[in-house]
């Protein structure tokens, strides 16, 4: 009997364009399942406003209405498609000439995300209402909440692809940047677009 190991078989390696198109879709799926994520938010909103049961839509008495803090809302929705803007610009880059600019780019759309985050944050420490005032209370502190949570998660993401490309050789004109980076924007842009919804429903029809 031969003492020799059986040969493994080498392992496929996958296609670039399978692995770009599994990225693409995935990311176009996730943007669909946080869109419905937060229809649950915008349903609450029309039909707890149109309700307005005991006039107590707007605040903790009939009649009245919490404080909105329009300042905060307007520098987290500029920050917000700020980064948007950035990502696509990154993205345009990399599908371009494809220099180390990209990287530039999409670490100002890092920081843009965060300061959104931050802000946020920062708004609830004088906010002066609470979740038992009021319809409106409830779904302004759910949706802004869980709205600043996605958008602290798809900064990680963000931070991944850019620690990834920054320790890969030639990460400025690698495809590998490009496809994550497309997939992320899918995302993203879609937050943003959630963001503006939520900026008009909270902070301008109330």
């Amino acid at each position: 009997m031969s003492s020799e190991p059986a040969a493994v078989a080498p392992v496929p390696v996958e296609p670039p364009h399978v692995e770009a198109r599994i990225l693409s879709v995935g990311s176009y799926l996730l943007a669909a399942a946080v869109t419905f994520f937060f229809v649950a938010f915008l349903f609450a909103f029309l039909y707890l406003r149109a309700l307005n049961s005991n006039g107590l839509w707007g605040g903790p008495k009939p009649g009245q209405h919490v404080p909105v803090p329009t300042g905060s809302g307007i520098a987290i929705l500029v920050c917000v498609l700020a980064s948007v803007v950035l990502t696509r610009l990154a993205v345009q880059e990399l599908r371009g000439a494809g220099r180390g600019l990209w990287w530039t780019l999409a670490g100002g759309a890092f920081l843009l995300g965060l300061a959104s985050v931050a802000i946020q944050c920062w708004q609830y420490t004088d906010l002066g209402f609470g979740t038992e005032d009021g319809g409106y209370a409830s779904v302004f502190l759910g949706w802004t909440g869980f709205f600043a949570i996605f958008s602290f998660g798809a900064m990680l993401w963000l931070e991944t692809i850019l620690a990834t490309a920054k320790r890969s050789p030639g990460a400025g004109t690698a495809a590998r940047p490009e496809r994550d980076l497309s997939s992320f924007f899918v995302f993203w842009a879609t937050l943003g677009v959630i963001e503006i919804a939520a900026f008009i429903l909270l902070y301008g029809v109330k």
